[in-house]
């Protein structure tokens, strides 16, 4: 019965003995911890210091004039008044050449990606497009009661940036079809 006594006095000191050395330790990793520098926080300015006053007009600055285009906005000359081709002969429209397949140099483009029945595969050609760097716009129609999505680039202003487009996409395999805006 002694060694018992023994024993049991030894295993309750260890035990102790354990619970007390974990304690020490993690009071020691604890004020490491506390003490040590915290990283990042010397990296992020406070946000009074990122917001910038209005300027003098009182306007807050665009966030995204970097991405705008850098191509001047063009001028549209107002059109001038109509006249009645019966009483002027000069306002008669010239004819139509048979043999001209492309349309006038002063006409406007979009090409349309595809039409689609749901809207998510609209989306999904547009997103396409958006990862090769072209904006579309998906423009619905009601055709025959049902409607159809059409996903649209453009306007363009002459056909060397339409065939320019339209082979880009005909690398990536996107079909695109010409369309004159009237």
């Amino acid at each position: 019965m002694a060694q018992y006594s023994a024993q049991r006095g030894t295993t309750l000191v260890g035990l102790i003995a354990g619970l007390v050395l974990g304690l020490a330790i993690a009071v020691a990793v604890a004020l490491f911890i506390t003490n040590a520098p915290v990283p990042f926080v010397n990296k992020v300015r406070p946000a009074s210091e990122s917001v910038l006053p209005p300027s003098a007009g009182g306007q807050l600055p665009d966030p995204n004039k970097s991405l705008y285009s850098q191509v001047p906005a063009k001028v549209v000359a107002p059109e001038p008044p109509k006249s009645d081709p019966a009483t002027d002969p000069k306002a008669a429209p010239p004819p139509a050449e048979k043999g001209n397949v492309f349309p006038a140099e002063d006409s406007r483009f979009l090409l349309q990606a595809g039409a689609f029945r749901t809207p998510d595969d609209a989306d999904s050609m547009r997103a396409r497009l958006a990862l090769l760097g072209f904006d579309a716009k998906v423009f619905p129609r009601e055709q025959d009661g049902n409607t159809l999505y059409r996903v649209r680039l453009g306007p363009y202003g002459n056909l060397e940036d339409v065939n320019r487009i339209r082979k880009t996409m005909a690398e990536n395999g996107i079909d695109v079809q010409l369309v004159r805006l009237k």
